[in-house]
């Protein structure tokens, strides 16, 4: 069963926010990534096959983009 996930990510002071949410927006399992305002700086909707391969997405492809500081994963239920 698919599971679909709101993930938060927060980037480092000065980094290039419309750079990074395109290098996210690449990765085949994201659906959208938008800049937000509030605490964090942006949102990605992304759907993947089961909890394992979401949870590896977000270590292995959105964490490792330079300038990503934090992510937080909430997934649907």
């Amino acid at each position: 069963m698919p599971v679909k996930a709101y993930i938060l990510v927060d980037t480092a002071a000065g980094s290039k926010t419309r750079d990074i949410i395109q290098k996210i927006k690449a990765i085949k399992a994201v659906q959208s990534a938008e800049a937000i305002s509030g605490p964090h700086d942006m949102i990605v909707v992304a759907e993947a096959s089961d909890l394992q391969s979401l949870g590896d997405m977000v270590l292995t492809k959105i964490r490792t983009i330079e300038g990503v500081m934090k992510t937080i994963t909430c997934c649907c239920v």
